[in-house]
């Protein structure tokens, strides 16, 4: 998905039920997304394989 020009992916943290868009980082190897509740760090590395998945769930 797209949004502007940039790539992101929907993430579900479970923490505080929350969906976020995480944004494909400037090197183009991951998408990153913190918690709106715990601010904590969520990383989901870009594979060379790729994904068909779109939405990921964080704990």
């Amino acid at each position: 998905m797209t949004d502007k020009g940039r790539p992101f992916i929907g993430v579900h943290f479970k923490c505080c039920r929350k969906y976020v868009r995480a944004y494909l980082n400037k090197k183009g190897d991951a998408f990153v997304a913190w918690c709106p509740k715990c601010a904590a760090k969520m990383v989901v590395e870009v594979s060379p394989y790729g994904s068909k998945d779109r939405f990921f769930e964080a704990s």
